[in-house]
């Protein structure tokens, strides 16, 4: 091996001091015939394929030819991308782009970059970048490099389940194919199965029968094992639409998959071939038969599959009437789909709960930058009353005091701001980890109604709460959805101690009509946590209402109003944070045109009214 890369490297050298003495042209030609011998050994041998790269790399940077060069760079990234070099590729890749090259050359490289990301299996980063490349070589209308983007996004939607965009593209990939019946075979083995999944049954068909042709003219064992287990599939499905069920076809496609995967030693992937025989079987009311292949499909399947194998393998039991397996396998199909239900219910909580970290991450960093502000601000204050004071001296002290308290002003309504945004972040309830420890409690009892029903309201009290807390405004039918999830939370911690009712009056327009965003839930919360407390039949009601203009946001409980202990008055300020709510309305109603605000409470030995008021923004 050291023999054979000191020969590579002699050749190498050679070729540089001889390329001195050549003409451009003659250059050229040595560069390209460089290229073309790595992309011959690509498919045979990515150590030769990368020599090849690399030395018309360095030729190209002696003449000097940007072209050329960058690609030079897209060749060698395409095998560094095969050997797995993902940096140096993409190092490659982004000097292209800080050039000025012709649109095919950038078409090309930001494809490279794209594959880059999906090999990473950063699929929405890939499918970004594709685009670009797509929109990038549609100027040049060359198809040979545009059907494998189109066929990259493509495969990537289809990943990402976006099947209406993956048909999309693959349908406009197809007919760019004609020249390269390889990548064509793959396209339509890619088009058949999203086709499958749309249940586009004809089309299914005609794709899937022509991607059979080219894999038996080509030879492809792989693909002629994966296009018989689709079509052994089609043909045993059940479908109510599928009018080509044909449970004989489904059997002889099916052991044709099985022999080819026997022959590739693909063992692994049995499972899905042998129970669509057994399930072909079945259905033909051949239930020994069938009870033979689901029993090699058995061992060879995991998750949903193998709950479809124990399901086949109960009725199959039932009809030979040996009702005791057929109880047996019935069980097992059972305690798997919980088992695969708990999983699905446990990895939603867990992407929960790790979104509400990361954005609660997200607003550390917020508060942090602004506390930062803050300080520059004081500080490009202080610097400027200096310089003011230098400047001016003595002489201009009446006009230098005025503009002072001018910008003086000004600067304090930019802190007043930023006091509001960083105290907005600290409005998100503080409820929601215990609400998130009730509705775990719910999964591990296997309450999947009351588990699902809370972490609907959960997911959108969190979306409102995040998306809308930098908003100074929001829509009524938001801020409904927030307190309705809000108080089906409460009600889950108070352990339905309560009662509510959320109504919106035929006088307002839910989208159109605005109040201040997060106004209303400090007041719902407080009349929670202290106007209900100790109550038994709470009941609070929330009304959205509009007399003469005016919209108005009514709060009333049956509790027992402002008539508390003296040691609750601390934590009636701290829940409904009035000082940060009066500063918020004050602030919207100096810098708000056209809007008013205003709140009145009205305590009594019944309950309590909390009413706001805003005039029309």
């Amino acid at each position: 091996m050291r023999f054979f890369y000191t020969i590579l490297f002699s050749l190498l050298l050679g070729n540089i001091l001889t390329i001195c003495a050549q003409s451009n042209s003659e250059k050229i030609d040595i560069i390209e015939q460089n290229l073309k011998s790595s992309k011959d050994f690509m498919q045979k041998n990515l150590d030769s394929s990368f020599f090849y790269a690399n030395r018309a790399q360095l030729l190209s940077q002696k003449i000097d030819n940007d072209t050329l060069l960058a690609k030079a760079n897209i060749q060698k990234s395409s095998v560094l991308i095969f050997k797995k070099g993902f940096n140096e590729a993409d190092s490659l890749l982004q000097g292209n782009l800080t050039k000025r090259l012709p649109l095919h050359i950038e078409g090309q490289t930001l494809h490279n970059l794209g594959t880059i990301q999906y090999y990473k299996q950063d699929f929405e980063k890939a499918l970004d970048i594709y685009l670009q490349a797509a929109k990038t070589m549609e100027k040049v209308s060359n198809s040979k490099l545009l059907v494998n983007t189109y066929t990259n996004i493509g495969t990537i939607n289809s990943i990402l389940k976006n099947f209406k965009n993956a048909t999309t593209y693959l349908e406009r990939a197809l007919p760019l194919s004609e020249f390269n019946e390889i990548l064509r075979l793959q396209i339509l083995v890619n088009l058949s199965n999203i086709y499958k999944e749309q249940k586009l049954y004809k089309k299914f068909s005609s794709t899937i029968l022509e991607a059979e042709q080219l894999a038996e003219k080509y030879k492809s064992k792989r693909s002629l094992s994966a296009i018989y287990n689709n079509l052994s599939t089609h043909y045993s499905e059940d479908a109510l639409n599928n009018p080509e069920l044909d449970y004989d076809l489904s059997i002889t496609y099916g052991k044709k998959s099985v022999a080819i995967k026997k022959e590739l030693n693909l063992i692994h992937s049995l499972g899905l071939p042998y129970n669509n025989i057994g399930h072909s079987y079945l259905r033909k009311g051949q239930y020994q038969t069938a009870i033979k292949y689901l029993d090699s499909a058995l061992p060879k399947s995991q998750g949903l599959l193998k709950s479809y194998v124990y399901n086949n393998l109960k009725e199959s039991y039932e009809g030979i009437n040996n009702f005791k397996k057929a109880i047996i396998y019935a069980d097992l199909k059972d305690q798997l789909k919980d088992s695969i239900n708990n999983a699905q219910q446990k990895e939603k909580v867990a992407e929960l709960t790790e979104k509400f970290e990361s954005e609660k991450k997200q607003q550390q960093i917020d508060i942090l930058d602004t506390k930062t502000e803050l300080q520059a601000l004081t500080i490009s204050q202080q610097k400027y009353l200096l310089i003011v004071l230098i400047a001016f001296g003595l002489l201009f002290l009446i006009l230098g005091y005025f503009g002072f308290q001018n910008y003086k002003t000004k600067q304090q309504l930019n802190t007043v701001l930023l006091q509001q945004k960083l105290r907005k972040t600290q409005l998100n309830p503080h409820f929601l980890f215990n609400a998130l420890q009730s509705i775990q409690n719910f999964i591990y009892k296997n309450d999947k109604e009351k588990s699902s029903s809370y972490l609907s309201s959960y997911s959108k009290l969190i979306r409102l709460v995040l998306e809308k807390s930098d908003d100074n405004f929001t829509s009524v039918a938001d801020d409904q959805l927030a307190i309705e999830s809000y108080l089906k939370l409460q009600q889950l911690n108070q352990n339905d101690s309560f009662s509510y009712t959320v109504t919106v009056e035929n006088t307002v327009d839910e989208d159109f009509d605005t109040l201040p965003t997060l106004i209303t839930q400090p007041f719902v919360e407080n009349a929670v946590l202290h106007g209900l407390k100790n109550v038994t039949n709470g009941n609070i009601a929330v009304s959205y209402y509009k007399e003469n203009a005016m919209l108005f946001v009514s709060i009333k409980d049956n509790g027992k109003g402002f008539e508390v202990k003296s040691e609750e008055s601390k934590k009636l300020h701290k829940s409904m944070s009035m000082n940060i709510i009066k500063e918020q309305l004050e602030n919207l109603n100096r810098t708000s045109k056209g809007f008013n605000g205003d709140i009145s409470i009205h305590p009594s030995q019944s309950g309590t009214k909390v009413t706001l008021s805003f005039a029309s923004k």
